[in-house]
């Protein structure tokens, strides 16, 4: 828990200023700063203060601020609050953040009106503006689903989204150069007196950094020579295990060094990789569903290609073949396993040893030769110990029984001796039956009847255009 968690809504004394009632102003403070109290001027359209999109930036306008004692209520529970912000900003390229107060009363373990009176206070002193106010009577799953909105989906209301700004007051308090207004002015530079104040503001964090790190021990064992290694307390964990007496299996092991390739090394040149890299190019541009691929993965995954001397052409048409119907999700992965399918079932030709086989070849040592036999002669024990059953179970079975069970149901009268021929039997039944007439017979008949409708109808099929009128 932090050391502010639960804490009071209370001025520190360190942003209080020091000056009588009678002589401070109600609400106008130094440097010609006025409260933004009016709410139209708390909006980025309206508002006086430029935009920030960082969050050092932020956080040392927010401390400048409230340490200056501008607004009533400013403390360190608005700064804290002002924390949360701007933990939120990097999610947004534009530094925006929404509101969120229920996340923020569970983190910040505060009341929810606390948090929107330090909220208020911030605004007031030109620190945040509003990009959009929530409202119930908006309906935000209807901007986000867009055409799939529809009945029974819900509602949700939309967000309050908050901008972190910089006032002027704070900007020429650090001699800040802002060209434009508004919302949308920018930092051009900074002037002697905000340079001279920058330098000395950063040898005050440097000599903060330096006394704080003196004052906790650093560990830099790492950096030390192998001869004044720093000495680690023994205990009964520091070896292999976790047991006491168990002995040390590194002195024991060979000091002969083992031959491996080098981590993340794969045996290719710059030269090769560059060669690869330009014709994963053209293959991308030449194949339309790699072409939103990472052109190092594709070069990687098309490595037997260019390995076994395919150029970038040869590729592109092996890959066209392929005929995938949907862009893959990743195509390098896709591309690598496809090339070690068709290499393994034959439909692609590469040298032997570019692409892993799937199953490793069988050892020397007959061990699957000898499964291979116990399996044959158990198959073989079992065969010999079921005849008997067998023979037991054919005596039982009538032979018609046995016969009629190898003839289709509903073809009872389909016997062998009723259904073969011979050849003069079929020739003599061919000669009975009708004779099929072919296609052209056909369509020649429907031309014969055409003809004679056409001469008894005193119609043709000729078209004949009308004549042209005489002159008159």
């Amino acid at each position: 828990m932090m050391p502010h968690a639960r804490a009071r809504c209370q001025p520190i004394p360190a942003t209080r200023r020091q000056m009588n009632d009678a002589d401070a102003p109600a609400e106008t403070a130094v440097l010609g700063f006025s409260l933004v109290r009016s709410e139209a001027e708390q909006w980025v359209s309206r508002t006086r203060s430029r935009r920030i999109r960082r969050r050092g930036e932020w956080l040392r306008a927010v401390t400048c601020m409230v340490a200056g004692g501008f607004r009533k209520g400013a403390n360190a529970t608005t700064i804290l609050v002002a924390e949360d912000i701007a933990d939120r900003m990097p999610r947004s390229k534009d530094g925006t953040v929404a509101y969120c107060l229920a996340g923020m009363v569970q983190r910040l373990r505060l009341s929810k009106r606390c948090i929107a009176m330090h909220v208020q206070i911030l605004r007031e002193l030109g620190l945040l503006a509003w990009a959009e106010q929530g409202s119930s009577q908006r309906n935000a799953l209807r901007t986000r689903l867009g055409d799939a909105f529809g009945p029974g989906v819900g509602f949700k209301r939309t967000a309050t989204i908050y901008a972190p700004v910089a006032p002027p007051a704070w900007d020429e308090a650090m001699g800040h150069r802002i060209e434009g207004e508004g919302y949308g002015a920018r930092l051009q530079g900074v002037t002697d007196a905000g340079r001279e104040r920058a330098i000395g503001d950063a040898r005050d964090r440097h000599e903060d950094r330096a006394r704080g790190s003196s004052q906790s021990p650093v560990d830099n064992a790492g950096s030390c020579t192998p001869s004044v290694v720093v000495p680690q307390p023994r205990t009964s964990r520091s070896v292999d295990g976790g047991f006491k007496d168990r002995p040390r299996r590194r002195a024991a092991r060979s000091q002969t060094s083992l031959t491996h390739r080098a981590k993340g090394s794969t045996g290719w040149t710059p030269r090769q990789a560059a060669y690869a890299m330009a014709q994963s190019e053209f293959v991308a541009l030449h194949t339309w569903w790699a072409q939103s691929s990472c052109r190092r993965q594709l070069a990687f995954a098309l490595r037997p290609f260019f390995a076994a001397g395919w150029s970038g052409e040869e590729v592109a048409r092996e890959l066209a073949r392929w005929s995938v119907p949907l862009r893959p999700r990743h195509v390098a992965s896709y591309v690598r396993s496809e090339i070690r399918r068709r290499v393994n079932s034959g439909a692609l030709f590469l040298p032997d040893g570019s692409v892993a086989p799937y199953r490793q070849a069988a050892s020397d040592d007959g061990r699957y030769q000898g499964w291979l036999a116990r399996r044959r002669s158990e198959a073989e024990e079992r065969w010999s110990q079921t005849a008997s059953l067998r023979e037991t179970a054919r005596a039982a079975v009538p032979q018609g029984v046995r016969r009629a069970r190898r003839v289709p149901r509903g073809l009872a009268d389909a016997r062998p001796d009723r259904v073969l021929c011979t050849s003069d039997e079929l020739r003599a039944a061919m000669e009975k039956a009708p004779r099929f007439r072919s296609g052209e017979e056909l369509w020649a008949e429907i031309e014969e009847l055409s003809e004679v409708r056409r001469a008894h109808a005193g119609a043709t099929w000729e078209f004949h255009p009308p004549a042209a009128a005489e002159p008159r």
